[in-house]
């Protein structure tokens, strides 16, 4: 019979581990073998005054603020380490001398860091001789769940909230109003949460609806027909141009009696509040308040007080406008009745920002076709009149299918109406939006063309941010012309810094834009047709078409009808006629 020698190599691997392990590993042995009979207080002491560093790692000698293993190996562990937590030695003897995947987080240093702690207790004839132990530090795991968590609380909360305000009818939209502060209450830790709204006279703020801490006083009584004229201006024009103000302390406003007053009788110590507009009018305020303690928001916060602003303001305008809201209402509820409620949902919001109706204007016709895929995708067609003598279109395209992409798209027209009164031009307005949308949105894109239109000169601006082509023709030569640029979709990367291309036009030209989904075609033999075979069709279907709804028709028809095609995205059109 053969006996087994030791394997004295596999020791040095196990060593050599040990020591080039980035991870905390050690083993205290008690000079004198603890009897287990002993009570938890005496076992903690006894371990405490004979526990001695017998093996250890270059990492735990580092974690315990040395640099050599010379200076921690055979000493005593009291003797260079603090007992900072008893909970963790009291919690290992009570769980039988093993612990696995402890959490804990050391509070001795500027930043707390968080570990992982795995101890296992060595029991022979009744009497603890030595113990192992392991420590994994977790810090930058539990920051990045934290940041994670933030995120999603957001993006769920900017969604029940989304989901709220489109499926309730305008008569009940106070009832989506106070679940939303409530919402906004609960993320922003803020003791009350209001909205207060300017009368028709333009003479009074009065609070229409708030969401209160337990214990903390109502508004109501002291916001009620509040004079606009003893208000400080500056801040007004602040929130009239879509800013937030922040005051972190009340009792600092001794040059504004007014103010002081105001918030002393009303108890609030900290408030942070942003204008509720409408077309670039001043309707109302919504805030949050703490009552005792100083508020210290962050710029997330500041971000859904934005974006909940925007809701909410949608909101009162819908239900002071219910009857034309309502039709609005009952036709994305036809065309959405068979779908699934939370597609159906999301669907509802696509439908909304894809416009129709652009009304009469002078010396222009424009139409817009929207041919919708199974998914929901992300098309918008927005139209705003910044001023009297031009119109702001955004033709876009946000990337991806689903509820997400349908999410992102009522936030990038929420953005665009905000910008498109702000900013000077196309470019400006697609830059502006990418800063503020880059910061709240992190897996979309938004490929876009934006046009500011002057019809009576027949003159239009034009920027590019990674959409395809304009093309444009005169109905009488028919031959087609392009109006292009080659810069990248918004929100793709950090910096976003686009051009723009003016062009003027005569009676008669006519301008079609439209969205990749038009061309990106799969055909049944295999591959997509692209945009080099799709614009020459196009120009096929141009010299044959008698007018713009038969080139339409002709179009749809090339796309799903005559040539066997499969569709992977929506279709979007838009027609300019000069």
């Amino acid at each position: 019979m053969s006996s087994r020698k030791p394997d004295f190599g596999r020791f040095q691997h196990l060593e050599s581990f040990i020591h080039l392990s980035k991870d905390a590993i050690w083993c205290y042995e008690l000079d004198v073998p603890m009897p287990i009979s002993l009570s938890t207080e005496e076992q903690m002491e006894y371990i405490w005054n004979h526990s001695i560093v017998k093996e250890c790692n270059l990492a735990m000698v580092k974690l315990y603020g040395y640099s050599k293993l010379e200076e921690v190996s055979g000493k005593f562990v009291k003797d260079i380490v603090s007992l900072e937590s008893v909970y963790l030695l009291r919690k290992f003897i009570e769980n039988s001398y093993l612990l696995e995947d402890f959490e804990y987080k050391q509070q001795n240093s500027i930043l707390p860091k968080v570990f992982l702690l795995n101890t296992h207790g060595q029991v022979v004839d009744g009497h603890l001789i030595r113990i192992w132990g392991q420590q994994i530090e977790i810090s930058n795991i539990k920051e990045s769940e934290t940041k994670l968590s933030g995120l999603l609380q957001f993006s769920q909360i900017v969604t029940e909230i989304s989901k709220m305000f489109v499926h309730t009818k305008a008569e009940f939209v106070s009832d989506a109003i106070q679940f939303a502060l409530e919402e906004l209450g609960k993320y922003a830790k803020a003791d009350r949460v209001f909205v207060a709204e300017i009368s028709s006279d333009k003479q009074f703020l009065s609070v229409s609806h708030e969401s209160l801490s337990l214990g903390v006083p109502s508004l109501f009584g002291v916001g009620t027909k509040l004079p606009i004229a003893k208000m400080n201006p500056e801040r007004l024009g602040v929130l009239a141009g879509d800013g937030v103000i922040y005051i972190p302390d009340t009792t600092a406003l001794h040059d504004e009696p007014w103010h002081l007053q105001l918030f002393k009788s009303a108890e609030v110590r900290s408030i942070l509040v942003i204008g509720l507009r409408d077309e670039g009018n001043l309707i109302g305020i919504l805030g949050v308040t703490t009552y005792k303690n100083l508020g210290n928001w962050t710029d997330e916060t500041k971000q859904m007080l934005g974006l909940i602003a925007g809701f909410v303001s949608q909101g009162l305008v819908r239900a002071k406008n219910e009857i034309k809201l309502m039709k609005k209402e009952k036709i994305l509820q036809r065309f959405y009745s068979d779908v699934k409620e939370d597609m159906a949902l999301a669907k509802m919001t696509q439908e909304a920002w894809v416009a129709k109706d652009f009304g009469v204007i002078p010396n222009l016709k424009i139409e817009s076709r929207f041919l919708p895929y199974d998914e929901i995708g992300g098309d918008l067609i927005l139209y705003e009149k910044p001023k009297s003598d031009c119109i702001d279109i955004f033709f876009g395209d946000i990337s991806g299918h689903g509820i997400s992409s349908a999410l992102v798209s009522g936030i990038a027209a929420v953005s665009f109406k905000k910008h498109s009164f702000q900013e000077g031009s196309p470019a400006a307005i697609l830059n502006a939006m990418h800063k503020e949308l880059k910061t709240i949105i992190f897996k979309h894109h938004i490929s876009a063309c934006v046009l500011r239109i002057f019809p009576l000169e027949r003159r239009i601006e034009f920027s590019f941010a990674g959409h395809p082509p304009v093309v444009f023709w005169n109905e009488n030569n028919r031959v087609m012309k392009f109006v292009k640029d080659e810069m990248y979709p918004i929100l793709l990367l950090d910096d976003w810094n686009g051009k723009n291309i003016e062009r003027k036009f005569e009676p008669g030209d006519r301008l079609l834009l439209f969205s990749d989904g038009i061309y990106e075609l799969e055909e049944e033999s295999g591959g997509y047709i692209g945009l080099d075979v799709f614009l020459q069709e196009l120009s096929e279907m141009i010299s044959v078409s008698d007018d713009t709804d038969s080139l339409i028709k002709k179009m749809i028809a090339n796309c799903l009808v005559e040539k066997d095609r499969i569709i992977h995205d929506d279709i979007a059109v838009l027609f300019l006629e000069f």
